[in-house]
């Protein structure tokens, strides 16, 4: 009987974990879309939906004959030129045309409208056997997609080129995947602009925004108002001949050109131009002096500002024929409107409370204009108002919330927080933003018996911002709250109050950011702190549950979003503003790190949590890109040559090589403490505009001594060693040379101290005493960490490591 119940309680066990097995196996259970092996074994970027290679290769060398099964234009066969000409640039050798392996080009149908639209089909089939490259698309952007992907997949073995035999699914998972470039702070020629374009093409980018106007310039011919470009920039602007060689350019490799003039603020060029757009009389010139306070708006009041950019922007209309015009509409200064009497009465007269009422009645106004003239409205988050309806789309830049936001109340939004290029950022920290993911929403349980509130004041270079804390502060070991600050609302957690001491960090709209401040009675001071740029902030005591008569903000915690609003977050942009780059470095600001946001928007989510298979795949695409003539690596040589004569390029490279630009904006920080004016003409030629925005070879030393610390891997320990001598003895050569270079003395303080922390490095790897003790070798640490001149040391993490943990 015992037996009997053993066999069948075992039996039962049995169908349990089979039927487990079977439902797993074939109803929960979804394969990889790209098994780990074959993503291994491939650096295309970015990733495609679903990819499975077979055994075998496909002989490149012996010729490609095309043959077109269905619907072929003119945009198809220059892009198939195109590609042969890349075929023959990667590996050194003519195509023939005629013999050798077939591509098949099966477009089903041509695209539904001569302008390119936001939501075109872009997807595509590609399968190649032995003899046979097949690419099938619905349209022709379906094409293009697919031959990048069959130019990523060339390689070489034993000297002869092949493609993988392979199958491939692919669609992008966002239609909007854009770069904005802003030509107007420093002035981007028309061939530049052409190869950063290009370069989009090859990482399935497809909008280039274009950032045609500022306070420093208006970079457009204009025949209906000429002195917008003979007077507003300075001589530097693009002919319309020249704008539609760029439109052409871009629809040639599917990419839509979608033009921005920005208003009513950032418009100082325009009212230089025209000074009848003035909110007033005031005196103005090109520059910013002496803080960051933003340039006076057009006046939104007068019927003569409406009709001016009628007639403008029907000229506009008719040179970029993307159905979207980005208006801006950000940073928009409120102050001369309010010392302007005529202006607050036309406030009282049409009801208008505030700047922001008067701001939509522009925007209202700009709408109809844009649409009378065939266009859609585009525009930074500020514009997000019920009154515009849902045909606008807002990008938001300040806070991802925002994106959420306008999602939530009915519109269409894509994606730049996160993705500023020109905050220098690694390639991975834009990598880890996902359009759909809101990083620091506000999902704590407020306690609404014990709470403090303090309004604050940060202190910008001269200008002031005002934030807000709420904290709940309970449990001193766990404070939590939230912190407000350009409108935008983020919570924290794990917060520390020991004392009078407050701590905590939060994930804001640029960044990790940290927060440490004194509380004394009412008062709070501190500093905030983004990377290595810090800010002060003083304030007081505003509310709490200790302050009869206040009442804590209500708290808003972020709804997840529906699928409604998930499909229209249409997508995302990375954003390169010009402040500190020209035509010379921009591509090196650009490039590689770009191609990481580009994956991020057109691969599937699943396939983008990877960071080191991405920066795997990141350097391969950069060597694509160089080959095709971008000058990103280019520059960084050519710069070297500029800042030392020749035979000390060595001994400099050393040192550039693992040095890179303070983040987040520090370098206008700076420029703004010494009183420097900035101009549109303001000379790149220093250091830190030669060195890279992210240091590969810092990278690979700090991951070698990880992996020495971590895992005691010895071979790593002789490379981290072999570097480290050789920082310690390049400054001794680079000596000669820092008098003859008043350029190359930015940086003569930062090689010395490198040389002196990395003898004491090696002393503490060779269990020596070293010449300088702890204390002050830290002290040298913070100083290469927080730079001099705009740069910093990027081997800091990994020398701090083996100086602590040795």
């Amino acid at each position: 009987m015992i037996k009997k119940i053993l066999f069948g309680l075992l039996v039962a066990i049995v169908l349990v974990i089979g039927g487990g097995y079977v439902y797993y196996r074939f109803v929960m259970y979804k394969s990889p879309l790209i098994s780990e092996k074959d993503r291994a074994s491939i650096t295309l970027m970015p990733l495609p939906a679903k990819l499975a290679i077979k055994a075998g290769k496909l002989d490149i060398s012996k010729g490609l004959q095309v043959d077109y099964v269905n619907f072929s234009d003119e945009k198809i066969e220059k892009s198939i030129r195109r590609l042969i000409l890349r075929i023959e640039q990667k590996t050194g050798f003519k195509i023939d045309t005629t013999p050798g392996a077939k591509l098949r080009i099966n477009c089903l149908k041509n695209a539904p409208s001569e302008i390119q639209q936001v939501k075109e089909d872009e997807s595509y089939m590609l399968k190649i056997t032995s003899n046979i490259i097949s690419l099938e698309a619905q349209s022709p952007f379906g094409v293009l997609r697919g031959l990048e992907t069959i130019l990523q997949l060339l390689y070489i073995e034993n000297g002869n080129w092949y493609l993988p035999l392979v199958e491939i699914e692919d669609i992008p998972r966002f239609p909007w995947r854009g770069l904005m470039l802003d030509v107007c702070r420093h002035w981007i020629p028309k061939e530049v602009v052409l190869r950063i374009i290009d370069g989009m093409a090859t990482v399935k980018m497809n909008v280039f925004h274009w950032h045609l106007s500022d306070d420093e310039g208006f970079r457009v011919e204009s025949k209906v108002f000429p002195k917008l470009h003979e007077i507003g920039s300075k001589g530097k602007y693009y002919t319309q001949d020249e704008i539609m060689e760029v439109v052409a350019f871009a629809a040639e490799r599917g990419i839509r050109v979608v033009p921005e003039f920005d208003l009513p603020g950032h418009s100082k060029s325009w009212q230089i131009a025209y000074p009848e757009l003035r909110s007033g009389n005031y005196p103005l010139e090109f520059g910013i002096r002496n803080g960051l306070a933003f340039a006076p708006p057009i006046d939104p009041t007068l019927e003569s500002t409406y009709h001016f950019l009628d007639l403008l922007m029907a000229e506009m209309a008719g040179i970029f024929p993307d159905s979207y015009l980005h208006i801006g509409g950000d940073e928009v200064n409120p102050k001369y409107w309010k010392e302007n009497p005529s202006i607050q009465e036309f406030m009282i007269r049409n009801n208008m409370h505030d700047h922001h009422d008067l701001q939509a009645y522009f925007n209202k106004r700009m709408q109809q204009i844009l649409g009378k003239h065939g266009k859609l409205m585009l525009g930074w988050e500020e514009i997000l108002h019920p009154d515009l309806g849902k045909d606008i789309v807002v990008q938001s830049w300040r806070s991802h919330k925002s994106l959420f936001e306008a999602v939530q109340k009915g519109g269409t939004a894509i994606l730049s927080a996160g993705w500023y290029l020109d905050l220098v950022l690694p390639a991975g920290k834009h990598y880890e933003i996902d359009p759909l993911v809101l990083a620091g929403a506000v999902d704590i349980e407020p306690d609404t018996s014990y709470w403090k509130m303090f309004d604050l004041v940060l202190d910008l270079a001269g200008n002031e911002m005002k934030s807000q804390i709420v904290i709940f502060d309970r449990d001193p070991e766990n404070v939590y709250g939230f912190f407000s600050m350009m409108e935008s609302r983020t919570g924290f957690k794990n917060g520390t109050l020991h004392g009078s001491d407050l701590q905590f960090s939060f994930t804001g709209p640029v960044g990790e950011m940290k927060y440490h401040a004194q509380l004394a009675g009412d008062s709070i001071n501190g500093k905030i702190s983004i990377g290595l740029l810090g800010f002060k902030t003083k304030g007081i005591k505003s509310g709490g549950s200790d302050m009869p008569g206040t009442e804590m903000p209500v708290i808003e915690v972020m709804k997840p979003l529906t699928d409604d609003e998930k499909s229209r977050i249409i997508g995302g942009e990375a954003c390169q503003w010009a402040e500190f780059v020209d035509h010379e470095n921009v591509e090196s600001r650009i490039w590689p790190r770009a191609a990481a946001i580009a994956e991020k928007l057109w691969s599937p989510q699943e396939l983008t949590t990877d960071v080191e298979d991405m920066y795997r795949r990141l350097i391969v695409t950069s060597e694509q890109l160089t080959l095709q003539g971008s000058t990103h690596h280019t520059h960084y040589e050519a710069k070297l040559r500029t800042l030392i004569p020749e035979d000390g390029i060595a001994y400099l490279k050393v040192l550039l090589d693992v040095l890179e630009e303070v983040k987040y904006h520090n370098r206008m920080q700076a420029l703004l403490e010494m009183d420097m004016v900035y101009l549109p003409d303001f000379p790149l030629d220093r250091v830190v505009d030669a060195v890279r925005p992210e240091s590969m070879e810092a990278r690979g030393f700090n991951k070698a001594v990880d992996s020495f610390i971590d895992y005691k891997r010895m071979e790593a320990r002789d490379e981290i060693y072999s570097q480290i001598e050789r920082w310690q003895h390049n400054h001794e050569s680079l000596m000669p040379f820092f008098p003859v270079s008043t350029k190359l003395q930015d940086i003569q303080k930062i090689s010395e101290e490198l040389s002196l922390v990395s003898a004491a490095t090696l002393s503490i790897m060779n269990k020596d005493q070293a010449d300088i003790g702890n204390e002050l070798l830290l002290e040298k640490l913070s100083f290469l960490e927080s730079g001099e001149n705009g740069v910093i040391v990027a081997v800091v993490p990994g020398l701090r490591r083996l100086i602590l943990e040795l």
